[in-house]
């Protein structure tokens, strides 16, 4: 039952926000390749509402419980295995350890910097852990 008031809340967030700064993506780092932080960085829940990539950069759309959500920590981590497929891809997921314990709702767009992703061949597509679609990343 709280996971459905949890995913309520968040859909009322985003279906009502009118917040100029939501529009622009914050800056926060680039990604970061490594196999051990893919798979034991913090899980913290969140809910993934839109991603795109604009250059080399990956704006990500996102909610989670928050008081204000000042005390985030994010950080956008890759696995350093390549699905080899054509073109090739990459797993990556965005990590947040969230220290409020609070009941509103926050969201945040952020944008990371992908060129870390890069491999041989011009274009790689990036698999968005609780994100539907597949971003094809072209450089």
């Amino acid at each position: 039952m709280k996971k459905i008031a949890f995913l309520l809340l968040i859909l009322v967030h985003f279906s009502s926000s009118c917040d100029k700064n939501e529009v622009d993506a914050i800056a926060e780092g680039e990604l970061i390749i490594s196999n051990d932080l893919f798979k034991n960085a913090p899980k913290d829940p969140i809910t993934i509402s839109g991603a795109k990539i604009v250059g080399d950069s990956l704006e990500i759309k996102f909610g989670a419980s928050c008081c204000d959500g000042n005390n985030w920590e994010i950080s956008l981590v890759g696995s350093s295995d390549i699905l080899y497929s054509l073109p090739p891809q990459r797993q990556i997921r965005l990590s947040l350890k969230n220290n409020e314990e609070c009941t509103a709702v926050c969201g945040k767009t952020i944008a990371f910097d992908i060129k870390p992703s890069r491999i041989d061949g011009g274009q790689i597509i990036l698999r968005l852990e609780g994100w539907q679609e597949t971003l094809s990343y072209k450089y």
